[in-house]
């Protein structure tokens, strides 16, 4: 994870898009590089909103009935943290050695954290809102998303 550099292309072109011709001349080009640790800001961050913005659907009952989304969401952020996920952003960038090597990197290790942090509380509250509504046939999966969220807790504050 320490060495996964990421090369963004922003286009810029003539026309927006859609249109009627079948290809706009590019205007402009934009290279911009994101270091492994900026990425893995923006990749908790995204996901923070994403969870956000679906548990404030279900809460305010925009979303009926089916709690699926949310499940495989819950899910897929739970199970990941807890097989690797924010954890292995914990051991490349929390390491002693890492932040000795990268003295510049403070602040932003620093804003990993308080996401990582945010991810939890999110999740939380996530959980509270799908007991509420899950499906009595889905307890089991419900028990298990919190034991691993106990587990992913825990091992995010050692």
């Amino acid at each position: 994870l320490q060495s996964l550099w990421i090369e963004r292309t922003t286009l810029t072109l003539t026309h927006s898009l859609p249109g009627i011709s079948r290809w706009f001349e590019v205007e402009r080009r934009e290279l911009v590089e994101v270091s492994p640790l900026e990425n893995a800001i923006q990749v908790v961050e995204n996901k923070n909103q994403e969870l956000r913005t679906l548990i404030s659907q279900y809460q305010h009952k925009q979303m009926h009935g089916n709690i699926n989304l949310l499940s495989m969401c819950l899910n897929g952020v739970i199970d990941a943290a807890v097989n690797g996920g924010i954890a292995r952003y914990q051991e490349a960038f929390f390491d002693k050695d890492y932040i000795t090597k990268h003295p510049g990197d403070a602040e932003k290790i620093t804003q990993l954290k308080e996401l990582m942090q945010e991810q939890v509380h999110v999740l939380g509250v996530g959980l509270a809102v799908h007991e509420k509504f899950v499906h009595p046939e889905m307890r089991p999966l419900h028990k298990k998303l919190i034991d691993q969220f106990q587990m992913m807790r825990s091992s995010l504050y050692h």
